[in-house]
């Protein structure tokens, strides 16, 4: 007669190989746990169809400053300009994971329980998905940047090229990617979770993800943090690569559009 697979005793005898399975995928991969049952806990499900922005959407504003609460610290926010964009995810850089509270949490805790995470987003023709396979990203001390695939940079002497042949590989990945490059279509974005559900949403996000984001771009004065508010401001005491970098957008966000869902 033959015999059918056995869940229960298969659970019995691996159980806590499935367990500890599951803790290490959740601490290397929590993305992917969560992506498997947040949307359903959190958000609501939306006909909409995403469209990746040409040009972002600004409104600047005239409000009063206000007091946003999250865990046991309380942020004062100065409203600047009303702001919208449906881009692709290029890096993330989480700080509220286990390894970073310790590491950074006790110099920089109150700024990681305002801003969980950093998101790079394309929008425009570097998030088509032909133009956006070209891309890597990086993303370092809450800067971000947009590099070529197929490119060796020289960073040191260590990085050298091998011979004429790589040469000219690298210089020919890079003149057919870095047209693509352009400074108005990417930005750095310190996004502030109005709500819960808004932060577990953010949290979710992968790179390579279309996300609609929308909130108000705002000033935390306490903090010495200012917002950038158009893409054409520019950092006017920093240089990387060479050049100023674009103002990071602090934003308050109040939506979130991904994968059928949304988040308020």
């Amino acid at each position: 007669m033959k015999k059918f697979f056995n869940f229960r005793k298969f659970f019995r005898r691996y159980k806590w190989h499935i367990v500890f399975a599951l803790i290490v995928f959740q601490f290397f991969f929590p993305q992917y746990l969560k992506r498997a049952v947040y949307p359903y806990l959190y958000g609501k499900k939306t006909n909409e169809v995403l469209e990746i922005s040409a040009h972002d959407f600004f409104e600047d504003v005239s409000a009063p400053a206000f007091v946003f609460t999250r865990g046991k610290y309380a942020y004062i926010l100065e409203p600047k300009t009303r702001y919208a964009v449906t881009g692709r995810v290029g890096i993330l850089d989480h700080y509220d994971t286990l390894w970073n509270r310790f590491f950074r949490g006790q110099f920089q805790g109150k700024y990681i329980n305002l801003v969980p995470r950093d998101i790079f987003l394309v929008i425009g023709q570097m998030a088509q998905k032909e133009v956006f396979k070209k891309f890597k990203f990086e993303h370092e001390e809450r800067l971000g940047r947009v590099l070529c695939k197929g490119v060796k940079y020289r960073t040191s002497f260590m990085s050298a090229y091998k011979n004429q042949e790589e040469a000219e590989k690298s210089q020919a990945n890079f003149r057919e990617c870095h047209q693509y490059i352009k400074q108005e279509e990417q930005n750095n974005y310190h996004p502030i979770p109005a709500t819960e559900r808004i932060n577990k949403a953010l949290s979710m996000l992968l790179p390579g993800d279309l996300v609609h984001l929308e909130g108000i771009l705002v000033d935390v004065p306490q903090m010495r943090l200012n917002t950038g508010t158009r893409k054409e401001q520019y950092h006017e005491n920093m240089i990387v690569n060479g050049m100023a970098p674009g103002m990071c957008f602090i934003l308050y966000t109040t939506k979130v559009m991904f994968n059928g869902r949304i988040y308020e």
